[in-house]
C-alpha cells in the first residue's frame, strides 16, 4: 500500500516537482465514451471554445471511470466528471490570476516562494495534471442527478478546509460519500488529492509523487472546436 494512502498528507510542490513529466501519446478522448450513464458536464466554461461542451480525458482514464461508473450503478447510484483536460494556457491563467491575489496578500512573497504557496490553491502549470488530461474532479449522484452530500460542492473555496478529504466537522453522511468516492477511485488506481476531496489523477506527476511511480503523461496542447 502507498505510504501516502496510509498518511493522508497533502503532497506539496515538492514533493511532486521532483517527478518528471510523461511523454506518453496517448489520445484524449471523451470521459463518457466507453459509457455513456457517466454524466460528464462541465462546471466551468473556460473549455468550452477549446473543446466545446466534451470533457476529455486520456482514453485509459475513461475506461477506467467506466469501471467506477459500474460498481455506482449496482449500488444505484452513477458519476458526475465536471472536469479533465485543461489547455496549458489556461491553467496558467488560473495560475498567474491566483498569484497576483497572493501577492497582495503576502507582499513579501516571491520567486519560488511565492509559485511554492500559490500551489496550494492553483497547481503550477508545469506539474498540474489537468494539463495533461490526466486529472479529473467529480462526484457522485442519485439516479434523479441529485448529488450526495459530500460537505461541500465541487470547487467551492469558501472554507478552504472543509474541501480537504478528511477535514474536520464532517457529518457522518458526509464523511460515508466521501470515502465511498475515494475508494472506488483508488480501486483503479487513481492517486487523490487530499486538498480537495473531488480531485484524482492517473498517470500525472501527482500520481507518480504519489504512488511512487513515473509518471506516464505531460502536458498536452489540445483543441476540439
Amino acid at each position: 500500500m502507498s505510504e501516502n494512502l496510509l498518511s493522508k498528507r497533502i503532497l506539496t510542490f515538492e514533493d511532486v516537482a521532483r517527478f518528471p513529466a510523461g511523454n506518453s501519446d496517448e489520445e484524449l478522448v471523451d470521459a463518457a465514451k466507453y459509457d455513456r450513464s457517466i454524466t460528464s458536464q462541465y462546471i466551468k466554461t473556460d473549455m468550452v471554445p477549446i473543446t466545446g461542451s466534451t470533457i476529455y480525458v486520456r482514453d485509459s482514464i475513461a475506461k477506467k471511470l467506466t469501471t467506477v461508473e459500474t460498481k455506482l450503478r449496482n449500488r444505484g447510484l452513477r458519476l458526475k466528471v465536471v472536469y479533465g483536460y485543461r489547455h496549458p494556457m489556461v491553467q496558467q491563467k488560473y495560475f498567474d490570476t491566483r498569484k497576483a491575489a497572493i501577492l497582495i496578500e503576502y507582499p513579501n512573497l516571491s520567486g519560488i516562494e511565492l509559485d511554492r504557496y500559490t500551489h496550494n490553491f492553483v497547481a503550477v502549470p508545469d506539474i498540474a495534471g489537468h494539463p495533461a488530461g490526466a486529472a479529473v474532479d467529480l462526484t457522485i449522484i442519485n439516479s434523479d442527478g441529485t448529488p450526495l452530500d459530500m460537505g461541500t460542492g465541487i470547487a467551492d473555496y469558501s472554507d478552504k478546509e472543509k474541501i480537504k478529504t478528511y477535514a474536520d466537522g464532517l457529518t457522518d453522511d458526509q464523511i460515508t460519500n466521501r470515502k465511498l468516492l475515494h475508494d472506488l477511485m483508488i480501486d483503479q488506481e487513481f492517486a487523490p488529492f487530499y486538498g480537495e476531496w473531488w480531485h484524482f489523477s492517473y498517470g500525472d506527476r501527482e500520481w507518480a509523487a504519489f504512488y511512487n511511480k513515473k509518471a506516464l503523461y505531460g502536458a498536452v496542447s489540445f483543441t476540439k472546436v
